[in-house]
Protein backbone atom coordinates (compact mmCIF):
# COMPACT_ATOMS: atom_id res chain seq x y z
CA UNK A 1 0.00 0.00 0.00
CA UNK A 2 1.28 3.48 -0.78
CA UNK A 3 1.68 5.73 2.20
CA UNK A 4 -0.65 8.43 0.87
CA UNK A 5 -3.38 5.81 0.47
CA UNK A 6 -2.81 4.67 4.04
CA UNK A 7 -3.07 8.23 5.32
CA UNK A 8 -6.31 8.66 3.40
CA UNK A 9 -7.59 5.39 4.87
CA UNK A 10 -6.86 6.56 8.41
CA UNK A 11 -8.55 9.91 7.81
CA UNK A 12 -11.69 8.19 6.54
CA UNK A 13 -11.57 5.17 8.83
CA UNK A 14 -13.87 3.92 11.56
CA UNK A 15 -13.83 5.79 14.86
CA UNK A 16 -11.95 8.92 15.85
CA UNK A 17 -8.22 8.85 15.18
CA UNK A 18 -5.66 11.33 16.51
CA UNK A 19 -1.95 11.43 17.34
CA UNK A 20 0.43 13.22 19.71
CA UNK A 21 4.12 13.20 20.64
CA UNK A 22 5.30 11.07 23.55
CA UNK A 23 7.94 11.60 26.20
CA UNK A 24 11.55 11.24 25.05
CA UNK A 25 13.57 8.40 26.58
CA UNK A 26 17.19 9.50 26.15
CA UNK A 27 18.97 7.98 29.16
CA UNK A 28 19.51 4.44 27.84
CA UNK A 29 22.84 2.60 27.93
CA UNK A 30 24.57 3.21 24.56
CA UNK A 31 25.63 0.31 22.34
CA UNK A 32 29.31 -0.45 21.66
CA UNK A 33 30.59 0.64 18.25
CA UNK A 34 31.92 -2.62 16.81
CA UNK A 35 34.33 -0.73 14.59
CA UNK A 36 36.30 0.34 17.66
CA UNK A 37 37.29 -3.26 18.46
CA UNK A 38 39.50 -5.90 16.85
CA UNK A 39 37.84 -8.42 14.57
CA UNK A 40 38.41 -11.31 17.02
CA UNK A 41 36.27 -9.45 19.60
CA UNK A 42 33.36 -8.69 17.28
CA UNK A 43 31.37 -11.80 18.34
CA UNK A 44 31.68 -10.80 21.96
CA UNK A 45 30.79 -7.17 21.22
CA UNK A 46 27.69 -8.28 19.26
CA UNK A 47 26.51 -10.39 22.20
CA UNK A 48 27.14 -7.45 24.54
CA UNK A 49 25.11 -5.17 22.26
CA UNK A 50 22.31 -7.75 22.11
CA UNK A 51 22.09 -7.84 25.87
CA UNK A 52 22.31 -4.03 26.15
CA UNK A 53 19.57 -3.67 23.51
CA UNK A 54 17.40 -6.16 25.40
CA UNK A 55 17.97 -4.27 28.64
CA UNK A 56 17.26 -0.93 26.94
CA UNK A 57 14.06 -2.38 25.49
CA UNK A 58 12.85 -3.48 28.92
CA UNK A 59 13.78 -0.10 30.33
CA UNK A 60 11.90 1.76 27.59
CA UNK A 61 8.84 -0.45 28.08
CA UNK A 62 8.88 0.26 31.80
CA UNK A 63 9.15 4.01 31.18
CA UNK A 64 6.42 4.01 28.56
CA UNK A 65 4.09 1.95 30.76
CA UNK A 66 4.72 4.39 33.59
CA UNK A 67 3.99 7.35 31.33
CA UNK A 68 0.80 5.83 29.93
CA UNK A 69 -0.51 4.93 33.36
CA UNK A 70 0.30 8.47 34.46
CA UNK A 71 -2.18 9.59 31.81
CA UNK A 72 -4.90 7.67 33.60
CA UNK A 73 -5.32 4.96 30.96
CA UNK A 74 -5.23 2.00 33.36
CA UNK A 75 -8.37 0.08 32.42
CA UNK A 76 -6.68 -2.27 29.98
CA UNK A 77 -3.48 -2.72 28.01
CA UNK A 78 -2.26 -4.50 24.89
CA UNK A 79 1.36 -5.08 23.91
CA UNK A 80 2.80 -6.31 20.61
CA UNK A 81 6.37 -6.66 19.34
CA UNK A 82 7.81 -6.53 15.83
CA UNK A 83 11.03 -7.70 14.15
CA UNK A 84 13.22 -5.32 12.15
CA UNK A 85 11.14 -6.00 9.04
CA UNK A 86 8.11 -4.90 11.11
CA UNK A 87 6.41 -8.27 11.14
CA UNK A 88 4.46 -8.89 14.32
CA UNK A 89 6.25 -11.31 16.69
CA UNK A 90 3.87 -11.34 19.67
CA UNK A 91 0.63 -9.88 21.02
CA UNK A 92 -0.63 -9.89 24.58
CA UNK A 93 -3.36 -8.44 26.80
CA UNK A 94 -3.09 -7.59 30.48
CA UNK A 95 -5.67 -8.96 32.92
CA UNK A 96 -7.48 -5.60 33.16
CA UNK A 97 -8.36 -5.89 29.48
CA UNK A 98 -9.75 -9.40 29.95
CA UNK A 99 -11.80 -8.26 32.91
CA UNK A 100 -13.11 -5.24 31.00
CA UNK A 101 -14.27 -7.56 28.20
CA UNK A 102 -15.71 -10.22 30.51
CA UNK A 103 -13.09 -12.95 29.89
CA UNK A 104 -11.59 -15.15 32.60
CA UNK A 105 -7.87 -15.65 32.26
CA UNK A 106 -5.40 -16.47 29.52
CA UNK A 107 -7.18 -19.63 28.33
CA UNK A 108 -10.42 -17.74 27.86
CA UNK A 109 -8.76 -14.97 25.80
CA UNK A 110 -5.29 -16.07 24.61
CA UNK A 111 -2.45 -13.66 23.89
CA UNK A 112 -2.95 -13.64 20.14
CA UNK A 113 -3.66 -10.90 17.61
CA UNK A 114 -6.74 -12.88 16.50
CA UNK A 115 -8.04 -12.63 20.06
CA UNK A 116 -8.10 -8.84 19.72
CA UNK A 117 -9.72 -9.12 16.30
CA UNK A 118 -12.58 -11.24 17.64
CA UNK A 119 -13.36 -8.63 20.32
CA UNK A 120 -14.22 -6.07 17.63
CA UNK A 121 -17.82 -5.50 16.59
CA UNK A 122 -18.33 -7.78 13.54
CA UNK A 123 -19.66 -5.16 11.14
CA UNK A 124 -16.74 -2.81 11.99
CA UNK A 125 -14.04 -5.46 12.38
CA UNK A 126 -12.41 -5.22 8.94
CA UNK A 127 -12.27 -1.42 9.07
CA UNK A 128 -10.68 -1.30 12.55
CA UNK A 129 -8.09 -3.99 11.70
CA UNK A 130 -7.26 -2.09 8.52
CA UNK A 131 -6.83 1.08 10.60
CA UNK A 132 -4.38 -0.78 12.87
CA UNK A 133 -2.21 -2.03 10.02
CA UNK A 134 -2.35 1.26 8.14
CA UNK A 135 -1.06 3.08 11.20
CA UNK A 136 1.75 0.50 11.57
CA UNK A 137 2.78 0.89 7.93
CA UNK A 138 3.12 4.67 8.17
CA UNK A 139 4.23 4.87 11.79
CA UNK A 140 7.35 6.85 10.81
CA UNK A 141 5.08 9.64 9.58
CA UNK A 142 3.10 9.69 12.82
CA UNK A 143 3.97 11.02 16.28
CA UNK A 144 4.67 8.44 18.97
CA UNK A 145 1.18 8.41 20.48
CA UNK A 146 -2.07 7.67 18.65
CA UNK A 147 -5.66 7.77 19.89
CA UNK A 148 -8.63 5.83 18.53
CA UNK A 149 -12.23 5.48 19.69
CA UNK A 150 -14.27 2.50 18.56
CA UNK A 151 -16.58 -0.28 19.79
CA UNK A 152 -15.68 -3.68 21.23
CA UNK A 153 -17.82 -6.73 21.89
CA UNK A 154 -17.66 -8.39 25.30
CA UNK A 155 -17.79 -12.14 25.83
CA UNK A 156 -21.52 -11.96 26.63
CA UNK A 157 -22.20 -10.17 23.33
CA UNK A 158 -22.81 -6.72 24.81
CA UNK A 159 -21.15 -3.75 23.14
CA UNK A 160 -18.95 -1.15 24.82
CA UNK A 161 -17.22 1.98 23.57
CA UNK A 162 -13.48 2.22 24.24
CA UNK A 163 -10.92 4.90 23.69
CA UNK A 164 -7.37 3.71 23.19
CA UNK A 165 -3.98 5.39 23.41
CA UNK A 166 -1.35 3.54 21.40
CA UNK A 167 2.40 4.16 21.50
CA UNK A 168 4.97 3.38 18.82
CA UNK A 169 8.32 2.38 20.30
CA UNK A 170 10.94 2.58 17.60
CA UNK A 171 14.46 1.20 17.59
CA UNK A 172 17.00 3.99 18.15
CA UNK A 173 19.38 2.89 15.40
CA UNK A 174 17.16 2.50 12.34
CA UNK A 175 13.73 3.81 13.51
CA UNK A 176 12.03 0.49 12.82
CA UNK A 177 8.97 -0.41 14.90
CA UNK A 178 10.03 -2.46 17.89
CA UNK A 179 6.96 -2.35 20.10
CA UNK A 180 3.38 -1.12 19.70
CA UNK A 181 1.61 -0.89 23.04
CA UNK A 182 -1.49 0.83 24.26
CA UNK A 183 -4.18 1.21 26.84
CA UNK A 184 -7.97 0.96 26.72
CA UNK A 185 -10.55 2.84 28.74
CA UNK A 186 -14.25 1.94 28.73
CA UNK A 187 -16.11 5.16 27.83
CA UNK A 188 -19.53 3.62 27.19
CA UNK A 189 -21.20 5.75 29.87
CA UNK A 190 -19.58 8.88 28.45
CA UNK A 191 -20.71 8.00 24.92
CA UNK A 192 -24.22 7.29 26.14
CA UNK A 193 -24.23 10.61 27.98
CA UNK A 194 -23.13 12.42 24.83
CA UNK A 195 -25.85 10.67 22.84
CA UNK A 196 -28.34 11.48 25.57
CA UNK A 197 -27.35 15.14 25.49
CA UNK A 198 -28.00 15.07 21.75
CA UNK A 199 -31.45 13.69 22.50
CA UNK A 200 -32.03 16.42 25.07
CA UNK A 201 -30.97 19.01 22.50
CA UNK A 202 -33.39 17.47 20.00
CA UNK A 203 -36.14 17.61 22.61
CA UNK A 204 -35.54 21.32 22.95
CA UNK A 205 -36.12 21.70 19.21
CA UNK A 206 -39.18 19.46 19.05
CA UNK A 207 -41.02 20.88 22.06
CA UNK A 208 -42.19 24.46 22.35
CA UNK A 209 -41.43 24.24 26.07
CA UNK A 210 -39.53 21.45 27.87
CA UNK A 211 -37.78 20.71 31.15
CA UNK A 212 -35.53 18.03 32.70
CA UNK A 213 -36.89 17.03 36.12
CA UNK A 214 -35.20 15.25 39.04
CA UNK A 215 -37.81 12.85 40.47
CA UNK A 216 -36.30 13.00 43.97
CA UNK A 217 -37.26 16.59 44.74
CA UNK A 218 -38.86 17.69 41.44
CA UNK A 219 -36.12 20.25 40.88
CA UNK A 220 -35.55 20.96 37.21
CA UNK A 221 -33.57 22.73 34.54
CA UNK A 222 -35.18 24.30 31.51
CA UNK A 223 -34.38 22.80 28.11
CA UNK A 224 -36.54 25.15 26.02
CA UNK A 225 -39.02 27.86 26.92
CA UNK A 226 -41.35 30.49 25.49
CA UNK A 227 -42.72 33.90 26.43
CA UNK A 228 -45.86 32.51 28.08
CA UNK A 229 -43.87 30.16 30.30
CA UNK A 230 -41.50 32.98 31.23
CA UNK A 231 -44.46 35.08 32.32
CA UNK A 232 -45.69 32.45 34.80
CA UNK A 233 -44.70 32.77 38.49
CA UNK A 234 -41.49 30.81 39.13
CA UNK A 235 -41.18 27.96 41.63
CA UNK A 236 -38.25 25.56 42.30
CA UNK A 237 -40.67 22.61 42.25
CA UNK A 238 -41.51 21.51 38.68
CA UNK A 239 -45.11 20.50 39.47
CA UNK A 240 -45.89 23.79 41.21
CA UNK A 241 -44.26 25.73 38.38
CA UNK A 242 -46.32 23.86 35.78
CA UNK A 243 -49.51 24.55 37.75
CA UNK A 244 -48.59 28.24 37.85
CA UNK A 245 -48.16 28.11 34.09
CA UNK A 246 -51.58 26.47 33.72
CA UNK A 247 -53.26 29.17 35.83
CA UNK A 248 -51.61 32.02 33.92
CA UNK A 249 -52.02 30.89 30.32
CA UNK A 250 -54.39 27.92 29.84
CA UNK A 251 -58.11 28.25 29.03
CA UNK A 252 -60.17 27.95 32.21
CA UNK A 253 -62.14 24.91 31.08
CA UNK A 254 -58.91 22.85 30.99
CA UNK A 255 -57.39 23.98 34.28
CA UNK A 256 -59.20 21.59 36.60
CA UNK A 257 -58.23 18.49 34.62
CA UNK A 258 -54.66 19.71 34.19
CA UNK A 259 -54.29 20.25 37.94
CA UNK A 260 -55.49 16.69 38.52
CA UNK A 261 -53.04 15.41 35.90
CA UNK A 262 -50.11 17.27 37.46
CA UNK A 263 -49.69 14.83 40.34
CA UNK A 264 -46.15 13.53 40.94
CA UNK A 265 -47.11 10.00 42.03
CA UNK A 266 -49.59 9.54 39.17
CA UNK A 267 -47.11 10.86 36.61
CA UNK A 268 -44.29 8.57 37.74
CA UNK A 269 -46.63 5.57 37.83
CA UNK A 270 -47.86 6.29 34.30
CA UNK A 271 -44.34 6.80 32.95
CA UNK A 272 -43.17 3.54 34.57
CA UNK A 273 -46.13 1.55 33.23
CA UNK A 274 -46.63 3.13 29.81
CA UNK A 275 -43.46 5.11 29.08
CA UNK A 276 -45.30 8.45 29.02
CA UNK A 277 -48.31 10.43 30.23
CA UNK A 278 -50.05 13.01 28.01
CA UNK A 279 -52.74 15.69 28.23
CA UNK A 280 -54.08 18.08 25.58
CA UNK A 281 -55.06 21.66 26.38
CA UNK A 282 -55.72 25.07 24.83
CA UNK A 283 -53.50 28.06 25.67
CA UNK A 284 -55.60 31.18 25.95
CA UNK A 285 -52.47 33.37 25.91
CA UNK A 286 -51.03 31.89 22.73
CA UNK A 287 -54.37 31.00 21.09
CA UNK A 288 -52.85 27.61 20.28
CA UNK A 289 -53.50 23.95 21.10
CA UNK A 290 -50.79 21.99 22.90
CA UNK A 291 -50.13 18.48 24.09
CA UNK A 292 -48.16 18.11 27.31
CA UNK A 293 -46.17 14.90 27.77
CA UNK A 294 -44.08 13.39 30.56
CA UNK A 295 -41.59 10.68 29.53
CA UNK A 296 -38.50 8.84 30.77
CA UNK A 297 -35.40 10.97 31.21
CA UNK A 298 -32.87 8.52 32.58
CA UNK A 299 -32.64 5.82 35.24
CA UNK A 300 -30.51 4.98 38.26
CA UNK A 301 -28.30 1.88 38.29
CA UNK A 302 -31.11 -0.09 40.00
CA UNK A 303 -33.49 0.75 37.14
CA UNK A 304 -35.58 3.29 39.03
CA UNK A 305 -36.41 6.63 37.40
CA UNK A 306 -33.77 9.28 38.05
CA UNK A 307 -35.17 12.01 35.79
CA UNK A 308 -38.26 12.59 33.71
CA UNK A 309 -38.68 14.98 30.80
CA UNK A 310 -41.69 17.25 30.36
CA UNK A 311 -42.38 18.55 26.88
CA UNK A 312 -45.13 20.73 25.47
CA UNK A 313 -45.82 20.28 21.75
CA UNK A 314 -47.85 22.66 19.57
CA UNK A 315 -50.59 20.59 17.92
CA UNK A 316 -52.62 23.44 16.46
CA UNK A 317 -51.70 22.85 12.82
CA UNK A 318 -52.45 19.14 13.12
CA UNK A 319 -55.83 19.90 14.71
CA UNK A 320 -56.68 22.44 12.03
CA UNK A 321 -55.70 19.97 9.36
CA UNK A 322 -57.92 17.35 10.94
CA UNK A 323 -60.73 19.87 11.20
CA UNK A 324 -60.31 20.76 7.54
CA UNK A 325 -60.44 17.09 6.63
CA UNK A 326 -63.57 16.65 8.70
CA UNK A 327 -65.18 19.51 6.85
CA UNK A 328 -64.68 17.71 3.56
CA UNK A 329 -67.68 15.63 4.29
CA UNK A 330 -68.64 13.02 1.73
CA UNK A 331 -72.02 13.05 0.02
CA UNK A 332 -73.22 10.37 2.40
CA UNK A 333 -72.08 12.36 5.44
CA UNK A 334 -73.65 15.49 3.96
CA UNK A 335 -76.96 13.70 3.87
CA UNK A 336 -76.53 12.38 7.40
CA UNK A 337 -75.61 15.77 8.88
CA UNK A 338 -77.95 18.02 6.86
CA UNK A 339 -81.41 19.04 8.04
CA UNK A 340 -83.87 18.03 5.30
CA UNK A 341 -86.05 21.13 5.69
CA UNK A 342 -83.61 23.99 6.25
CA UNK A 343 -80.66 22.43 4.35
CA UNK A 344 -78.22 23.50 7.06
CA UNK A 345 -76.44 21.28 9.60
CA UNK A 346 -78.64 19.31 11.98
CA UNK A 347 -78.59 18.30 15.65
CA UNK A 348 -76.78 15.04 14.82
CA UNK A 349 -73.85 17.04 13.46
CA UNK A 350 -73.68 18.88 16.78
CA UNK A 351 -73.77 15.69 18.83
CA UNK A 352 -71.25 13.73 16.74
CA UNK A 353 -68.88 16.34 15.31
CA UNK A 354 -69.12 19.67 17.07
CA UNK A 355 -69.93 19.17 20.73
CA UNK A 356 -66.33 18.87 21.98
CA UNK A 357 -64.69 21.38 19.62
CA UNK A 358 -63.20 24.55 21.14
CA UNK A 359 -64.83 27.78 20.06
CA UNK A 360 -65.17 31.42 21.01
CA UNK A 361 -68.96 31.81 21.17
CA UNK A 362 -72.20 29.83 20.98
CA UNK A 363 -75.50 31.53 20.10
CA UNK A 364 -78.92 29.96 20.64
CA UNK A 365 -81.82 31.59 18.77
CA UNK A 366 -85.47 30.90 18.04
CA UNK A 367 -88.31 32.53 16.09
CA UNK A 368 -90.57 34.64 18.27
CA UNK A 369 -94.19 33.44 18.61
CA UNK A 370 -93.63 30.73 15.99
CA UNK A 371 -97.00 29.09 16.83
CA UNK A 372 -98.75 32.26 15.68
CA UNK A 373 -96.77 32.15 12.42
CA UNK A 374 -98.02 28.59 11.84
CA UNK A 375 -101.54 29.52 12.81
CA UNK A 376 -101.58 32.51 10.43
CA UNK A 377 -99.51 31.30 7.48
CA UNK A 378 -100.15 27.56 7.86
CA UNK A 379 -97.49 24.88 8.20
CA UNK A 380 -96.20 25.59 4.70
CA UNK A 381 -95.74 29.23 5.71
CA UNK A 382 -93.99 28.07 8.90
CA UNK A 383 -91.66 25.83 6.87
CA UNK A 384 -90.93 28.77 4.54
CA UNK A 385 -90.06 30.92 7.55
CA UNK A 386 -87.63 28.26 8.87
CA UNK A 387 -85.96 27.92 5.45
CA UNK A 388 -85.54 31.69 5.00
CA UNK A 389 -84.26 32.19 8.57
CA UNK A 390 -81.75 29.32 8.10
CA UNK A 391 -80.54 30.81 4.82
CA UNK A 392 -80.10 34.28 6.36
CA UNK A 393 -78.22 32.91 9.38
CA UNK A 394 -75.84 30.86 7.25
CA UNK A 395 -75.13 33.81 4.95
CA UNK A 396 -74.36 36.00 7.96
CA UNK A 397 -71.46 33.94 9.34
CA UNK A 398 -68.01 33.12 8.05
CA UNK A 399 -67.34 29.91 6.14
CA UNK A 400 -65.50 28.37 9.10
CA UNK A 401 -68.35 29.10 11.54
CA UNK A 402 -71.32 26.77 11.89
CA UNK A 403 -75.10 27.30 11.76
CA UNK A 404 -77.41 24.39 12.55
CA UNK A 405 -81.03 23.69 13.24
CA UNK A 406 -81.21 22.71 16.90
CA UNK A 407 -84.83 21.58 16.66
CA UNK A 408 -88.23 23.02 15.68
CA UNK A 409 -87.79 26.76 15.23
CA UNK A 410 -84.60 26.88 17.33
CA UNK A 411 -81.17 27.44 15.77
CA UNK A 412 -77.56 27.44 16.95
CA UNK A 413 -74.57 29.41 15.70
CA UNK A 414 -70.99 28.51 16.66
CA UNK A 415 -68.23 31.10 16.19
CA UNK A 416 -64.60 29.94 16.31
CA UNK A 417 -62.97 33.37 16.45
CA UNK A 418 -64.97 36.48 17.30
CA UNK A 419 -64.74 39.41 19.72
CA UNK A 420 -67.63 40.66 21.85
CA UNK A 421 -67.90 43.82 19.78
CA UNK A 422 -68.08 41.87 16.51
CA UNK A 423 -70.55 39.38 17.99
CA UNK A 424 -72.93 42.10 19.15
CA UNK A 425 -72.63 43.86 15.81
CA UNK A 426 -73.45 40.61 13.98
CA UNK A 427 -76.45 39.80 16.20
CA UNK A 428 -77.80 43.33 15.77
CA UNK A 429 -77.43 43.00 11.99
CA UNK A 430 -79.15 39.58 11.87
CA UNK A 431 -81.96 40.81 14.12
CA UNK A 432 -82.73 43.69 11.75
CA UNK A 433 -82.45 41.52 8.61
CA UNK A 434 -84.81 38.87 10.04
CA UNK A 435 -87.58 41.49 10.14
CA UNK A 436 -87.27 41.90 6.35
CA UNK A 437 -88.30 38.30 5.70
CA UNK A 438 -91.60 38.05 3.83
CA UNK A 439 -93.75 34.90 3.75
CA UNK A 440 -94.90 34.55 0.13
CA UNK A 441 -98.63 33.93 0.65
CA UNK A 442 -98.88 35.71 4.00
CA UNK A 443 -97.09 39.09 3.68
CA UNK A 444 -98.86 40.33 6.79
CA UNK A 445 -96.91 37.87 9.00
CA UNK A 446 -94.02 39.57 10.72
CA UNK A 447 -90.94 37.54 11.68
CA UNK A 448 -88.59 38.36 14.56
CA UNK A 449 -86.05 36.37 16.59
CA UNK A 450 -84.51 36.32 20.06
CA UNK A 451 -80.82 35.47 20.61
CA UNK A 452 -78.81 34.26 23.59
CA UNK A 453 -75.02 34.22 23.33
CA UNK A 454 -72.28 32.68 25.49
CA UNK A 455 -68.84 34.22 24.86
CA UNK A 456 -65.55 32.68 25.99
CA UNK A 457 -62.85 30.25 24.83
CA UNK A 458 -64.45 26.91 25.71
CA UNK A 459 -65.73 23.68 24.28
CA UNK A 460 -69.07 24.02 22.50
CA UNK A 461 -70.58 21.66 25.06
CA UNK A 462 -69.59 23.99 27.91
CA UNK A 463 -71.22 27.05 26.31
CA UNK A 464 -74.64 25.64 25.34
CA UNK A 465 -76.13 25.90 28.83
CA UNK A 466 -74.94 29.49 29.23
CA UNK A 467 -76.35 30.41 25.81
CA UNK A 468 -79.72 28.88 26.80
CA UNK A 469 -79.79 31.10 29.90
CA UNK A 470 -79.04 34.14 27.77
CA UNK A 471 -81.82 33.17 25.35
CA UNK A 472 -84.25 32.81 28.26
CA UNK A 473 -83.48 36.41 29.25
CA UNK A 474 -84.07 37.64 25.68
CA UNK A 475 -87.40 35.80 25.41
CA UNK A 476 -88.73 37.89 28.28
CA UNK A 477 -88.95 40.87 25.89
CA UNK A 478 -88.41 39.13 22.47
CA UNK A 479 -86.77 40.59 19.37
CA UNK A 480 -83.45 41.21 21.16
CA UNK A 481 -80.18 39.57 22.10
CA UNK A 482 -78.35 38.90 25.39
CA UNK A 483 -74.62 38.16 25.68
CA UNK A 484 -73.13 36.46 28.72
CA UNK A 485 -69.33 36.50 28.82
CA UNK A 486 -67.45 33.85 30.80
Amino acid sequence: MERNAAVDSIDKGVGKFAAEASIIVDDEVPLFDIADYPREQHKLIRECNRRIEEANGKYRIAKFREDMFAKGMKAGMYFCTFDREENMLSFEFNEETRQMLGYDGLEDLPNEFDSWVKTLVPEERDAVVKLFWDSVRIHRELPDITHATYRMQKKDGSIIWVTGAGRFIRRPDDGSLEIYMGCYRDITAQQELEEYLKIIEAIGKVFNFSMFIDVRDMSYRMISTNEYVEAAPKDPNAIKFLKNNVDSSVAESFRKNLHKWLDKDKIIKAVEEHGSSTMEFYSESAHRWYEGIFMVGDRNEDGSLAHIVYGCMDTTDAKLQNLAQQKKISEIEMEVYTDSLSQIRNRRFLDEKLIYEPCKAVVMADIDLFKEVNDTAGHQGGDEAIKKVASLLEQSVRKDDVVLRYGGDEFMMVFFDISREDLEHKLSYIRSEIKKIVIENSPEVKISMSFGAALGTELVNNLIGVADKALYESKKTRDTYTVIEI
